[in-house]
């Protein structure tokens, strides 16, 4: 009974987290892929537990369990040098002179801006404030639940704070961050701005890592816009899912 012991509560454990992982993402879906994290934390120590039963048996279930530990111990290496790269990308940079400004379009509420798309045009208002004469793309295309395109809802916001709407190009087109590089880039082309400048990318920060490597990192000056305080949760999840993200970029 002592010897089934640890690989029950692994097995326990490994349920515990599936239906937890599934109740977080039935409940608030912006934190989803925290769910879905744990319903494959779930699934490993159920694994887990399997190995533990096998590995007495064979010894070919000791080898999987070994190489197991070693998949995790690799995985978690690389997590958390990814996570660093983000975070090490989570600024703003106000000192480097820059041709333009590209903001990055994030959901609209019917015609509303969302909480992270709020929090990215206050950060390009605070930027732009110092720099009245260089062009501003506002990019994204009009997706599920939005009444206008993001490019339009951010220009509309800019416009009613006060930014001259003469230097705002709206880039209506663009429906992942891929296409918010390379259409913002053909179209400050258009506009004169020659493609090596220094360019300001205004996006959530756990995203700029990703944003300024698909723009070109040695061209690409990060201005950081954050969740206040309060939504930490939804902080902490997206700081975990960018990690995977810019792994996906890099592989893909």
């Amino acid at each position: 009974m002592k010897r089934l012991r640890t690989p029950a509560v692994f097995l326990a454990l490994g349920a515990v987290l599936v239906l937890l992982g599934l109740a977080v993402r039935a409940a608030y879906s912006p934190v989803r892929f925290t769910g879905f994290l744990l319903v494959c934390a779930g699934l490993a120590s159920a694994l887990w537990a399997g190995l533990a039963l096998w590995s007495r048996r064979s010894a070919w279930g000791r080898w999987a369990k070994r190489a197991f530990l070693l998949l995790l111990a690799a995985g978690t290496v690389l997590f958390a040098a990814l996570e660093v790269w983000v975070v090490s990308w989570a600024k703003t940079d106000s000192q480097t002179p820059v041709s333009a400004v590209v903001v990055l379009g994030a959901g609209v509420n019917g015609a509303t801006p969302s909480l992270s798309l709020t929090t990215r045009l206050e950060a390009a208002l605070d930027y732009l404030a110092g720099r009245p004469d260089i062009p501003v793309v506002v990019t994204g295309a009009r997706g599920p639940g939005e009444d206008i395109t993001e490019a339009r809802c951010m220009a509309d916001w800019l416009i009613a704070h006060g930014v001259d709407p003469g230097r705002i190009l709206l880039e209506e087109q663009a429906r992942d961050t891929a296409e918010n590089m390379a259409f913002s880039r053909e179209m400050l082309a258009q506009a004169g701005v020659d493609p090596d400048a220094k360019v300001a990318l205004v996006t959530s920060d756990y995203h700029l890592c990703r944003a300024a490597g698909l723009w070109g990192r040695e061209s690409a000056v990060p201005v950081a816009a954050r969740m206040p305080g309060r939504f930490w949760p939804l902080t902490v999840n997206y700081y975990i899912r960018e990690a995977f993200a810019l792994a996906a970029e890099l592989v893909f």
